[in-house]
């Protein structure tokens, strides 16, 4: 595609400004032209995320939401169709992202109004219909019109389009404004595959000399295949793009798109909003570097509204999660306004709002959105201020990418300049690159401005091709390709495809009968198509051994493969009586699906061979429990909306197994808590009792425009055909796209319950629950629970404190590990452990009637034998809690000097009491427990107002080996004894400690 850059001048092209020249004008104009006066449907836009096709990250062209029906894969909504289309450049083989604000005409966001024939009108009718709406509506002058077309590519297998030239010349265009031109002009493809053409341009010629494309009508004939060859469309299509940003400038007379009535509002709202900044010139010189975040803030600022109102997540899109920081930081660093955003987006409502009424729809949630990021924006530069240092210390020209606002930045960097320092060479490695994508989060601008500061090249096509593969690939088919059998994977395929095997029919893995009060899942009988070995080697026939993994190929299946976050199934494959295959997991390769497991049952005159007809027969027990927890997430997913109705939430993921399910949130706005789970659970229930169905209907992509309110999850690819929309009925209503198997009635789920929760409060909280019998068995046990509570007082200590054990074990092994306990588990495991206190309390209550027995025992043998202070050990306080010591020790004896010990589970706890009478400036109470202080490592507690430390302390609890504890306490005993003998007045030289008496 011919790409001449807009003068940069502030000269005007036209004399004036046209009559009736608004953006709102020149797009009606279009759609109106082509719906009144030739017969096309107007298709609303798109969203700017592509649905179904995982090779682009953004709708970068008109056409791609009628990819399908270019391929032949989806019917064509209508023979002739006109829209606007909001589209995206960033990222991919059409980034504008660096140059956006250098020049005039490079956005990230921008509209192309095109019209379509699907196989109905070609290139004749569309040369004409643009030619005349050109010099018709919008009054253009055929002198200042210049046409281009395909002059052939020996490469591509393409000759030249003189058909197209032949057409232009009877419209009357005159030769001299006629060109030929290659390929890389007139060769127009949407990625590195996909359908592609040859096409025509049509360009104004400004007075200068200068040109400007305005309309590219594209002859959709050929698809470029994932090789690099071209082959021929079944059907001819036609594909015309008008980039109404363009069309805009040039109808009103402005020398660049940022002076139109689509961006001058936009740069009016950040002059009247900022602080100390210049007012907005248009200069594009070097040095304008105040114009240049001018104009790089209003093209961000329509982009993030768009994807937002789109419903596009930061946590799901790194792409729009960077130019929102990259906006944050124009905004904050060269505006002094962190909050422009918001403002640009109440603009954007204005002036887009009547074309695209989700922006207005959806303005609570996107500015939610955007505060929400701007918060999580000012934290991360604030961590980075803290990395960066170093990083520069050691890499010092890592200073030239400062701008840079990646949490993981730091950490990627040092990766790669170890990875580069390990190989010779001056290209980054597609592995490299792909890491670095994938694992560290660096976009691809990103990576080619580390790659330019190093003066490093870049393996692109490596690196496209491993994101391609990587999008592709479900896990499990991912684990098994990264080992030594991927590339004979790729065989064992090439060779089924020549046999005519494209893929395996897995469309029985829906089918069952729904009885009521049991599901029937019917086994599927089937022809064996491939047998391959451990390693991957095709098997045309084979005596199979036990101890051996096996992959097989089957005509159909009924077996499902991890898909949509469900995890694969496992069964049988039944070859004869005396010859079976145990499933152990199941994955596809380009729609292939291997079945992985070992034989069983050899009689070792068994054999098989391609061919043989099998039967196969799922787990149908794990299946019918991961059918009921996918209804699960599906149910939980809309009550937490429900719930939740001033927040915004967006599903990141699941993961569905038989013993339970995971549903991964963003939330924005208020967050999930307590009351929110038991609501929701609340919620589910009234719809489980209602006996609500659940419902799938098979649509292809063309048909959702006219299914309002479907969920779907942000990132994921759907496919064109055969997309499954399960709706579940009121008074729980969710309608989302999902390839999961689920119940067929919400009643039979049975039950919902939430047990583990992590980062609830978070941003991204993930939340397990049972559905089922598995909820049931839980919340028999908090009924346990409760039953054992009312007879607190009645039961056995010991007997509650096993019963506590027993409902606490059986509860984690329902749930297992993940998160914190949560809802009616993290309620029912408070009530169990203050169930246990009590139960501990009614021993300790017997203990401490035995401990001050045994203290006042001590004290009157101290009395009686003339004896001045009494030193203890507390023998029992090992069968007691340390606080129940602690209490008890505090309890002694007052009329003499009194020191005291414990030691309760492996904690010593220590009290001196000195009666006030006895305090002397070198005896009290805090001297005296010093003195053991440096035996246990441990600290006087401060005093309280109901204690002075003179007549009473206590030393900190202090955690020792109970190997070493008797040990600690003979020696603390013999230095309080050797301390009291000293300071103690005593006229009587009588004293002897109740030491020994302890060891006899």
């Amino acid at each position: 595609m011919l790409r001449l850059q807009v003068l940069k001048s502030r000269t005007s092209y036209l004399p004036q400004k046209r009559l009736k020249s608004s953006s709102s004008f020149i797009r009606n104009t279009f759609i109106n032209y082509f719906k009144d006066n030739h017969g096309h449907k107007h298709i609303k836009s798109s969203s700017v995320v592509p649905l179904c096709d995982p090779t682009v990250p953004f709708v970068n062209a008109g056409m791609n939401q009628f990819k399908g029906v270019f391929l032949g894969v989806v019917d064509a909504p209508c023979p002739r169709a006109v829209n606007s289309q909001k589209c995206i450049r960033v990222g991919g083989k059409h980034n504008d992202l660096e140059l956006v604000g250098m020049d005039g005409h490079h956005h990230t966001f921008f509209e192309m109004l095109g019209n379509w024939s699907f196989g109905d009108y070609y290139k004749k009718e569309a040369c004409e219909m643009a030619w005349n709406l050109l010099l018709g509506p919008y009054k253009l002058n055929p002198e200042n019109l210049l046409v281009t077309y395909f002059e052939g590519d020996p490469i591509i297998g393409l000759p030249e389009d003189r058909e197209c030239r032949d057409i232009w010349k009877d419209i009357g265009v005159q030769p001299s404004h006629i060109k030929a031109h290659g390929a890389r002009d007139n060769f127009w493809e949407m990625g590195l595959t996909g359908p592609c053409g040859p096409c025509t341009e049509i360009h104004y010629i400004h007075p200068d000399g200068s040109l400007t494309e305005i309309w590219n009508i594209v002859f959709i004939q050929c698809n470029r295949e994932a090789d690099g060859s071209v082959s021929a469309l079944r059907r001819q299509h036609v594909d015309t793009g008008m980039g109404l940003e363009r069309m805009t400038a040039l109808l009103q007379g402005v020398p660049s798109n940022y002076d139109t009535d689509l961006f001058r509002p936009l740069i009016n709202v950040i002059e009247k909003n900022s602080k100390g900044v210049s007012p907005y010139t248009a200069s594009y010189k070097n040095d304008a570097t105040v114009d240049r975040a001018y104009r790089r803030l209003a093209d961000h600022a329509r982009m993030i509204s768009v994807c937002l109102a789109d419903g596009v997540f930061p946590s799901s899109s790194l792409n729009l999660k960077q130019i929102m920081r990259k906006s944050f930081k124009i905004s904050s660093e060269v505006f002094q306004n962190p909050n422009l955003l918001s403002l640009l987006y109440n603009e954007m409502m204005t002036t887009l709002g009547g074309t695209y009424p989700e922006l207005v729809a959806r303005e609570k949630e996107a500015k939610l959105i955007i505060d929400h990021e701007n918060d999580s924006y000012i934290k991360l530069r604030a961590d980075l201020a803290k990395k960066w240092k170093d990083l520069v210390r050691m890499y010092p020209e890592v200073e030239e990418l400062n701008d840079i606002d990646l949490a993981g930045f730091a950490l990627g960097y040092t990766v790669f300049k170890k990875s580069m320092s390990k190989i010779n060479s001056s290209i980054i490695p597609g592995e490299l690159v792909f890491k670095l994508y994938d694992t560290h989060g660096f976009q691809e601008d990103v990576i080619e401005r580390i790659a330019k500061v190093n003066n490093l090249g870049i393996d692109k096509k490596g690196f496209w091709k491993l994101l391609s593969n990587h999008k592709s690939r479900h896990k499990t088919a991912f684990k098994e390709q990264t080992t030594k059998t991927g590339i004979m994977f790729d065989k064992a395929i090439e060779k089924l495809n020549k046999n005519g095997i494209k893929k395996t029919n897995d469309q029985p893995k829906y089918d069952y009968t729904d009885l009521g009060d049991e599901v029937l899942f019917k086994p599927l009988k089937s022809k064996l198509l491939a047998l391959l070995n451990e390693d991957g080697e095709w098997l045309d026939f084979s005596e199979p051994c036990e101890d051996k993994p096996y992959y097989i190929v089957t005509e159909n299946s009924n077996f499902y493969c991890e898909e949509g976050g469900q995890i694969a199934e496992d069964g049988v494959i039944h070859f004869n009586r005396n010859l079976n295959f145990k499933v152990d997991s199941v994955f596809k390769i380009r729609d292939i699906i291997f079945h992985k497991g070992y034989f069983v049952d050899t009689d070792g005159d068994s054999y098989v061979k391609l061919g043989n007809s099998v039967v196969l027969e799922i787990n149908s027990e794990k299946r019918l429990n991961v059918m009921l927890n996918h209804t699960g997430v599906h149910l939980l997913n809309a009550a937490i909306r429900e719930v939740l109705p001033n927040s915004v939430i967006c599903q990141t993921g699941s993961s569905v197994t038989d013993k339970y399910f995971t549903l991964n949130l963003s939330v924005y706005g208020e967050k999930l808590s307590y009351n929110v789970v038991i609501e929701a659970q609340d919620l589910i229930k009234d719809a489980i009792e209602s006996n609500a169905t659940v419902q799938t209907k098979v649509i292809d992509s063309t048909q959702l425009s006219s299914e309002p309110g479907v969920l779907t999850v942000p990132g994921e690819t759907y496919p064109e055909v055969g997309i499954r929309l399960v709706t579940i009925s009121p008074p729980l209503v969710s309608k989302e796209l999902c390839c999961g198997t689920h119940a067929a009635r919400i009643a039979a789920v049975r039950a919902l319950c939430v047990m583990r929760v992590r980062g609830a409060r978070s941003h991204a909280p993930a939340l397990l629950a049972l559905t089922g019998r598995r909820a049931l068995q839980a919340r028999e046990l908090f009924c346990r629970a409760q039953k054992l509570a009312e007879v607190i007082e009645l039961a056995d200590p010991d007997r509650v404190k096993d019963e506590a054990t027993s409902i606490r074990k059986e509860l984690s092994e329902l749930c297992g590990e993940g998160g914190a306990p949560y809802g009616e588990y993290a309620t029912c495991l408070q009530l169990l452990a203050n169930l246990e206190k009590k139960a501990t309390n009614k021993n300790d209550l017997a203990l401490q009637s035995i401990a001050q027995s045994e203290i006042m025992d001590a004290c009157q043998d101290a009395v009686r034998e003339g004896r001045r202070f009494t030193v203890h050990f507390l023998r029992c306080s090992y069968l007691m809690q340390s606080e129940a010591v602690r209490d008890t020790l505090g309890a002694g004896d007052q009329t003499l000097p009194t020191m005291l010990l414990g030691c309760a589970g492996g904690v010593v706890v220590a009290t001196a009491r000195v009666p006030q009478e006895m305090v002397t400036p070198t005896f009290t109470a805090e001297k005296w427990l010093s003195c053991v202080l440096p035996i246990f490592k441990a600290t006087i507690l401060p005093a309280t107002s109901d204690r002075s430390l003179l007549t009473h302390a206590e030393m900190s609890a202090t955690k020792v080996s109970l190997i070493n504890c008797e040990q600690l306490v003979q020696d603390s005993m013999r230095v309080a004894i050797k301390y009291a003998q000293s300071h103690v007045k005593d006229t009587d030289d009588k004293e002897h400690s109740t030491q020994n008496r302890q060891h006899n």
